[in-house]
């Protein structure tokens, strides 16, 4: 899926942007949610409980969920302030053990946001919107294809326009990734949660793709070498945990790389892919999307024991063609419970694959279990190769 002809490893330091400088937004136009407001006030008045992002009332299938976190915020001085009380339960010990079991509607991009942003640099979003980014007719041309039946992207002046903004802002702050297919698909799935909050969705994703917990910029860029780092780790894993399933034959592109690339949402359920997004920003994505892969395994073994190599093509279209059935909680449950992923073994595999074929990732996560040596390694490239921080 990877559209980019440029290694990371070969990208100079501040490569000159030569786009054009005719796409310029009116500060009005970048007001975080203000195209939601008015499809609120014009359109629709249910728009947020449509669209399952902002201020709509939580429903809780899990009730054990709703008493943990009300018990969590009953503990702290009275605030109204949704950030603010995420922030006070960061502190505590026990909150990402809380957003493993789900957070509340209206505190999961609060979450989300804490657990991407906390501590970090904010970028100048205005800054990278300044020019149009070279890659702009690729973007224009898979934003008519996002999510087309979700009520946010229905709307060319709102969901629509916001998501081509972000992304050529992307495009711009890391020229040597560009914009990749896919890329769209993560970032909707951000700006459903977020409420329509550009600002902070720009944020959260630079954090994905950036921070040394996620790495996602080896994901969309040329040769995708994060992806096939997490292929390799996988069937390592399958064939140790699961040796009688029978995937000889399947190709990988016809499931485990639709996950991969699309964090997904290609394959679950909106609702599904949001509850895993949740593990997601606890574990982080070079642990936590093999992780909840295998956990996908394990809870529906007896359903993939009976395919054959053409019942997973059709499968995973997505989830209206799938016959797979499981419960996203079991899901999580059983990543969390069996199928964690030390950093010992990130490590080993990557010396070992690096030995064939070496690479800047690789490179990176041969230091993975040494958590501060791994820490400054990621900062130093992402300086040099980027000059983000």
């Amino acid at each position: 899926m990877g559209n980019n002809n440029v290694c990371l490893g070969e990208i100079q330091n501040n490569p000159t942007r030569q786009g054009s400088p005719d796409t310029k937004w009116r500060r009005e136009d970048l007001k975080s949610g203000s195209c939601v407001q008015s499809l609120m006030d014009k359109e629709n008045a249910n728009f947020f409980k449509i669209v399952q992002c902002g201020p709509a009332i939580p429903h809780y299938k899990n009730e054990h969920s709703a008493q943990r976190w009300a018990q969590a915020i009953a503990t702290l001085n009275y605030v109204d302030d949704i950030q603010t009380t995420i922030n006070l339960l960061c502190n505590k010990p026990e909150f990402e053990e809380l957003v493993l079991l789900g957070p509340p509607k209206q505190y999961r991009w609060a979450t989300w946001n804490a657990l991407l942003t906390n501590g970090q640099i904010q970028l100048s979003y205005e800054k990278y919107l300044e020019y149009s980014p070279l890659d702009v007719k690729s973007i224009l041309k898979d934003i008519d294809r996002t999510l087309v039946n979700h009520a946010l992207f229905k709307h060319e002046s709102c969901g629509q326009e916001q998501l081509k903004r972000i992304l050529c802002a992307i495009s711009n702050a890391l020229p040597g990734v560009g914009y990749c297919q896919g890329m769209n698909f993560v970032c909707a799935l951000a700006l459903i949660v977020s409420g329509c909050d550009e600002h902070k969705t720009f944020q959260c994703f630079m954090q994905m793709l950036t921070n040394e917990k996620h790495l996602l910029c080896f994901n969309f860029c040329h040769d995708m070498p994060l992806h096939f780092f997490f292929i390799k780790l996988i069937h390592h894993l399958i064939r140790k945990k699961f040796p009688k399933l029978k995937l000889k034959n399947v190709n990988d592109s016809l499931w485990i790389s639709k996950m991969i690339l699309s964090l997904f949402i290609y394959v679950f359920k909106l609702d599904d892919c949001i509850r895993c997004w949740d593990y997601l920003m606890v574990r982080g994505m070079i642990r936590g999307i093999p992780e909840l892969i295998l956990g996908f395994i394990d809870v529906t073994y007896k359903q993939l024991e009976q395919f054959k190599e053409e019942d997973y093509g059709f499968n995973f279209q997505g989830h209206e063609s799938s016959i797979l059935q499981f419960n996203v909680g079991e899901l999580i449950y059983a990543a969390k419970q069996k199928h964690t992923i030390d950093r010992q073994l990130i490590a080993r595999l990557a010396m070992q694959m690096r030995k064939g074929k070496p690479s800047q990732l690789l490179d990176l996560l041969s230091h993975f279990e040494n958590l501060q040596t791994y820490r400054k390694h990621v900062q130093f490239y992402m300086k040099t190769i980027f000059d983000l921080y």
